[in-house]
């Protein structure tokens, strides 16, 4: 059986719902391949944070996309809203991360951002109580803000992105394997999965940890595991996402999130024990009321991490086949500009510099547009 779209992208996590989103939004025929249910894998089990400053990230080409992501996520939250009538639980929270001990290092490490314009506040430990407004652990010698960092409901977005994506005329394969990139003449011409050949001259690898589906196309991708345990909020006041370096703790309704491992553990996807106590043990150490919550439940997922850290973004070594993939930590946060920057390149308006994101940098191949 052989059908046809304009474009096919594997993968329906939020990277994938937001480009084909984007993409027919723009007047293309799009179909989205998901070997699960969308969102059921990285994206449903992240904790949404959009924390391009908080998470320390180095000045260059990561930060500045990240940061423009962030910057693009309140329209976008409102106009997912007016189209699917879903709140995706954007918040512009802020993030306070504290340390155990005094260093100057480790303001050093954030300096730069303040010195660039950015938002960012050095708190001594009397100073963490009034921002917090639950109780903080006396350990706690100092704390950095950045009150500009952000959280979104993830799984609330992922499904609002794929009605969304449907309301535009997106169409699903739903637990459908995507096998290989087919080709003809020298040039992407379409994606043969478990059930059928699905033609198209524009293909997107938006697949996660599961990049590398085709042999004859590697993608220097592998899983990072990530536990995050979910308790019932033991205070309502906590009104922003606090951080050790052990730990962080998400207020999310009356539940709070506290994660997250990561774990090179291949495709083993198993909650363990170790790590639910190691979180456990973090979190209430920072917040010492947590000892009276109730626990939840406790998930996994498994993250796309490259090498070098860096999503790889953009065009790839046949003519029509692009990459979306590889975001690590930053799937969630990066969801936004990627769809914007993939729907260019694939509509042909270069808008932005994705050489540093190529698969160029891995194999020397030149990609072609």
């Amino acid at each position: 059986m052989t059908r046809s779209a304009d474009v096919v992208i594997v993968g329906g996590g939020v990277i994938g719902c937001a480009l084909a989103r984007e993409l027919a939004g723009r007047g293309a025929a799009v179909t989205v391949v998901e070997r699960a249910e969308p969102g059921s894998e990285a994206s449903g089990a992240a904790a949404g944070l959009l924390a391009p400053q908080a998470e320390g990230l180095p000045p260059g080409p990561l930060f500045d996309l990240a940061l423009e992501s962030r910057g693009l996520y309140p329209k976008w939250a409102e106009d997912l809203a007016g189209e699917t009538g879903s709140d995706v639980g954007y918040r512009r929270s802020g993030i306070l991360r504290c340390f155990f001990s005094e260093g100057q290092e480790r303001w050093d490490w954030y300096r730069w951002q303040r010195e660039r314009g950015l938002r960012v506040e050095r708190l001594s430990g009397g100073e963490i109580p009034s921002l917090s407004r639950v109780r903080v652990s006396e350990e706690a010698r100092q704390a950095i803000f950045f009150p500009d960092d952000a959280v979104v409901d993830n799984r609330r977005l992922t499904r609002a992105l794929r009605v969304a994506g449907e309301r535009r005329g997106v169409s699903f394969e739903i637990g459908r394997t995507a096998r290989r990139i087919v080709t003809r003449g020298g040039r992407c011409a379409g994606v043969e999965t478990d059930e059928a050949i699905l033609e198209a001259s524009q293909v997107v690898n938006a697949a996660g940890s599961w990049a590398g589906f085709d042999p004859e196309l590697p993608v220097p991708v592998e899983p990072v595991r990530g536990q995050i345990v979910e308790v019932r909020s033991p205070a309502p006041d906590l009104s922003v996402v606090v951080e050790s370096e052990d730990v962080y703790v998400v207020p999310r309704g009356d539940s709070w999130l506290l994660g997250a491992t990561v774990e090179r553990v291949g495709f083993e996807k198993q909650v363990t024990a170790g790590a639910v106590g190691r979180l456990i043990g973090a979190a209430t150490r920072l917040l010492p009321e947590l000892e009276s919550a109730v626990f939840l439940r406790a998930w996994a997922g498994l993250r796309p991490a490259t090498p070098d850290g860096l999503p790889v973004l953009g065009p790839g070594p046949l003519p029509g086949l692009f990459f979306a993939t590889g975001h690590f930590r930053n799937g969630i946060l990066l969801a936004p500009v990627t769809a914007l920057a993939l729907a260019d390149e694939i509509c042909g308006t270069v808008s932005r510099d994705l050489g540093p994101f190529s698969i160029e940098r891995f194999s020397g191949r030149r990609v072609s547009r």
